[in-house]
């Protein structure tokens, strides 16, 4: 493998990494701090990584590249369709987004939502219908989210 494309993948992962449940989990905490709106969002993911696990098991679809599974667990994590990072991280920065007028910064969580959706099909972790289901599962939640909240 070239050095430029070993490189191109060693950042694909590292933007695929905003995504990371732990990350999401920090990052509103630290904009919202320990509100309502926080623990809303909290619950909302937890509901987005029931909804996408729930998915993979009863409608599987491999990976583009091919992950091989022997449990449960394994399963949902070798299923392509949802991807569950294209839905938490749309989810959760749509939801940011709302919470601030900051044009600037509503541009770079749109920016990030981009990046990770590319990142998952650079991966070969998904296909691109996969990231689109995973982003409409996440904007699907934050509309009920904000309805509700």
């Amino acid at each position: 493998m070239s050095f430029f494309k070993k490189k191109f993948i060693d950042w694909a992962q590292d933007v695929s990494a905003l995504a990371n449940p732990l990350l999401l989990l920090f990052v509103p905490l630290i904009v919202l701090g320990p509100t309502k709106s926080f623990w809303f969002l909290l619950i909302a993911l937890l509901i987005n990584e029931i909804i996408g696990s729930v998915i993979k098991v009863f409608f599987f679809r491999q990976r583009p590249n091919g992950q091989k599974y022997s449990n449960l667990i394994e399963k949902i994590d070798a299923g392509s369709f949802p991807s569950i990072h294209s839905s938490r991280i749309t989810l959760s920065y749509f939801f940011l987004s709302s919470c601030t007028n900051l044009v600037t910064l509503k541009v770079i969580y749109f920016v990030a939502i981009v990046l990770v959706l590319a990142s998952r099909i650079i991966l070969r972790k998904h296909y691109w219908t996969d990231v689109i289901g995973g982003a409409i599962i996440g904007i699907g939640l934050y509309l009920i989210l904000k309805f509700f909240f």
